[in-house]
């Protein structure tokens, strides 16, 4: 795996468009911390890091709307390692 955060968000993707209530990811620092914003955020519901043997999974409990809808869609990913974007 190259890149985690791709990895991530296409994971989460294809989740929402399976209408899974959960996904299992990968765990690193970098994906916990981006998970915590999305949990303060209002994004995710819940998520809750577990022990499989010698790795550390990630499960993440997507949030849906009243009727269904993602709550969280349109996920990109905007500077990538190819092609890095900076802010000031």
């Amino acid at each position: 795996m190259t890149d985690p955060i791709a990895n991530y968000l296409t994971m989460i993707r294809n989740a929402l468009q399976a209408k899974h209530q959960k996904v299992d990811i990968p765990s690193s620092k970098l994906v916990v911390e981006i998970t915590k914003l999305l949990k303060d955020e209002g994004y995710i519901t819940n998520f809750k890091i577990t022990e499989d043997g010698s790795k550390t999974i990630l499960r993440i409990y997507l949030k849906y709307g009243p009727k269904g809808e993602c709550v969280l869609s349109g996920l990109q990913r905007i500077s990538r390692p190819g092609c890095r974007v900076y802010s000031s």
